[in-house]
């Protein structure tokens, strides 16, 4: 195993939407990106994103893995180290989202919530922490919400692993911490987003159905920010540039086990 001499970065939910705007920047900086995802890398989506991470001259290592999976997790993470000798970063990025009223959800909605979002990211929170304590350094970034802050109606499963990721975060921070390794844990916790999770109609019922709101469709909710008192979205870009910041900085040493909100005012 050859250690590289360029920082390198672990991304899950690598292929496409926020997880690819976090690819292409990180690429920017002059890293090596991993990326994970469910979708295999010669699906047009992923390609993309390898493809754009390429663009920027930098090294990228696609690898389809369920981060439901122990054993695949396990093997990624391998992957990763035996390629470069080195973790930088690690951004849990993948996540899912349902609608549904407490009372109408199924077992099957929370379990597959509950699977990919908060054990998914524990699993991806573990072997970060496994191979930064082996290399003594590193940066740990969870992705949570401004759901994991306030309830929302219809969102009880997507609430409830948002909150869980905050609570992970903080208590791995915590444990790391007592080690005295400059290893960091953080959480963003962000509002709407510009990716392809809300461009649903699903999603567009959500929001009329809860802010009374009449779209009909994803283009037109977006275009409601141009209106006075309309529903705000940040763009993906946004949410990197405080991953990035959190990543790099020396500044963000001063955050340990900290949710960083990006919320436009909307927690007010």
């Amino acid at each position: 195993m050859d250690t590289s001499d360029k920082k390198v970065v672990l991304i899950t939910g690598g292929a496409m939407g926020q997880g690819q705007t976090h690819a292409v920047e990180f690429a920017k900086k002059g890293y090596a990106c991993v990326l994970l995802d469910m979708l295999d890398p010669s699906d047009e989506r992923f390609a993309k994103t390898i493809q754009l991470v390429k663009d920027e001259g930098a090294e990228v290592l696609p690898l389809k893995t369920n981060i439901c999976s122990t054993e695949e997790m396990e093997a990624a993470f391998e992957k990763a180290w035996n390629t470069y000798g080195r973790l930088d970063v690690v951004v849990a990025n993948a996540g899912i989202i349902n609608f549904n009223y407490t009372w109408d959800l199924t077992d099957s909605e929370v379990e597959k919530a509950l699977a990919v979002n908060l054990e998914g990211t524990w699993r991806t929170d573990k072997y970060a922490a496994l191979y930064m304590r082996k290399q003594g350094y590193g940066r740990i970034i969870n992705i949570s919400s401004v759901s994991g802050l306030k309830g929302t109606a219809q969102l009880a499963t997507y609430c409830m692993t948002k909150f869980g990721i905050i609570g992970l975060t903080k208590t791995l921070a915590l444990e790391l911490q007592s080690e005295g390794l400059p290893i960091y844990c953080n959480v963003v916790c962000p509002t709407k987003v510009r990716t392809p999770m809300c461009e649903t109609q699903q999603y567009v019922d959500f929001v009329n159905s809860t802010m009374g709101k009449n779209f009909a469709n994803w283009q037109e909710m977006f275009d409601d920010e141009k209106n006075p008192g309309g529903i705000k979205f940040l763009n993906p870009i946004d949410i990197t540039k405080m991953v990035l910041w959190l990543a790099e900085s020396d500044e963000a040493t001063k955050f340990n086990g900290r949710e960083v909100v990006i919320d436009m005012g909307a927690m007010l």
